[in-house]
């Protein structure tokens, strides 16, 4: 197969920059998990985070996460790589440039919810699912997904480590 099969496809950017979103994610929760885990007094007999309702309600609130990833996907991060790839051709500068200050555009939404640490992690997120999904061509998936998935397992090892340090 050659041409339209081997390339670059919406649907193929859909699937990466969803995949890409939804591993952000999931770093973001072990790091977020490890702050608020290493803040908390230890108390007797009391789980403070609610972790076994937590992690029972963690596949159907994926469920929901996956469908968020999608539409963010759909509505930003797609049209930020078509877009920065379009606006380098005709303005010069390079696709990169462009969709990284698209990228940080997007992020802004976020500022009115978040303050600035909202812009911050809005603009990251989208400008890490942007750089992603520039490359997506056959075959790309499943090698994030690995390597996705090991760098959100790392985390959380990581983020236990330091929770065990911590005593």
């Amino acid at each position: 197969m050659s041409g339209r099969a081997e390339g670059r496809t919406v649907a193929r950017m859909l699937r990466v920059s969803t995949l890409a979103l939804c591993l952000e994610a999931g770093v973001a929760l072990a790091a977020l998990m490890t702050v608020g885990l290493g803040r908390e007094p230890a108390q007797g007999g009391e789980d403070g985070a609610g972790g076994g309702l937590v992690l029972m309600a963690l596949p159907f609130l994926a469920v929901f996460g996956v469908l968020a990833a999608f539409a963010v996907s759909a509505v930003l991060v797609v049209p930020v790589v078509l877009l920065g790839e379009d606006l380098g051709r005709k303005a010069g500068g390079g696709p990169l440039r462009w969709q990284l200050a698209l990228a940080a555009l997007g992020g802004a939404l976020l500022a009115p919810l978040g303050g600035g640490w909202g812009w911050l992690a809005g603009g990251t997120a989208l400008a890490v699912a942007a750089l992603l999904t520039r490359h997506a061509r056959r075959g790309y998936f499943v090698g994030l997904l690995l390597w996705g998935t090991l760098a959100v397992v790392s985390a959380f090892l990581a983020g236990g480590i330091v929770l065990y340090v911590q005593g």
